[in-house]
């Protein structure tokens, strides 16, 4: 038996992902990791009724902390069934309110959605089987193309991004900005970590699931947004292309991890269940070394450590 790993499990997408997974893989052990224990086994015992698979646990995992992180990996070594063949990066936050950090000093939207889950990726990789894969959630708002609402990114190193300077922007352009940026990293991630792992069988995809309206990711808006956000924005799953539910995208996010359809496919950018370009700025080789040696500089991880992590 082989282990799945889904961050972000307990609600919204990541907990559909995870009622879809117990159904395409039976026999692995799926793990959901949680903030909160309590709310880890209350959401095991319900996709366990739902789904009937008897093999779901859930592990504590902040990713607001480094510590937590390092904490996660030592105890997942010590599984019996500590071989990955899916790491979901489904976790993810939007904070337009004022700045907040992580543990470790990081601004919140940029430590949660890029640092987190890079070194969750890179401290599991031993781990991994040699076919295995990991997804990162990102979303459309990085790509000016896309004409989303929310503030494009800019991309800066990853000293900047965590240590953001105070500018005359609203709390709101700067925390849509903030979030864009986030999963421009995301992707730009994807494409250097796969650029790293050539020579090896492994897959690393990103996700963009559309907007899912009704989810938590809109909980640092203003009430009224929320109510919106929860009881209108619904509607346009029925109107709009890539307006989906929870349900449409955790289940497409599940199959791009685990699903046969999808194992040869490698260091792609996915828009729901199809593989399309990502922005421009993605695609630029600077950016992605840029962020892949400023962000090793913040995790304190040398290059030659890297070396020996990645063969």
């Amino acid at each position: 038996m082989k282990s799945i790993i889904i961050t972000g499990a307990t609600s919204g997408i990541g907990y559909e992902c995870a009622i879809q997974m117990a159904k395409i893989a039976p026999h692995e052990q799926i793990i959901l990791t949680c903030r909160s224990l309590d709310a880890g086994h209350e959401t095991v015992r319900k996709i366990k009724q739902i789904t009937g698979h008897e093999n779901l646990i859930c592990m504590s995992l902040d990713l607001a902390s480094l510590q937590s992180i390092r904490d996660f990996k030592t105890a997942f070594s010590t599984l019996e069934s500590n071989e990955i063949v899916a790491l979901i990066n489904n976790a993810g936050i939007q904070n337009i309110g004022k700045m907040q950090y992580t543990k470790d000093g990081f601004e919140i939207t940029f430590g949660v959605n890029h640092i987190a889950p890079l070194y969750l990726s890179l401290l599991l990789l031993p781990f991994i089987e040699k076919n295995g894969s990991i997804v990162f959630t990102a979303s459309g708002v990085h790509d000016p193309r896309q004409k989303t609402p929310i503030t494009l990114p800019i991309f800066q190193n990853a000293k900047s991004l965590a240590y953001p300077k105070e500018n005359g922007d609203t709390d709101k352009i700067n925390g849509e900005r903030r979030y864009s940026t986030s999963k421009l990293c995301n992707i730009l991630t994807v494409y250097k970590l796969q650029e790293m792992l050539s020579e090896t069988s492994m897959r690393i995809n990103a996700f963009d699931p559309g907007m899912v309206p009704g989810t938590g990711l809109a909980r640092t808006y203003p009430s009224f947004m929320q109510f919106l956000w929860k009881n209108i924005f619904p509607i346009l799953t029925y109107l709009k292309p890539n307006v989906n539910t929870a349900k449409n995208s955790g289940r497409r996010l599940a199959n791009l991890a685990y699903s046969e359809k999808y194992r040869s496919i490698r260091g792609k950018y996915f828009e729901g269940e199809k593989p399309i370009n990502s922005s421009d700025d993605s695609y630029n080789k600077s950016y992605q070394t840029e962020l892949w040696n400023s962000s090793l500089e913040l995790l304190n991880m040398r290059q030659e450590d890297m070396s020996i992590v990645l063969r």
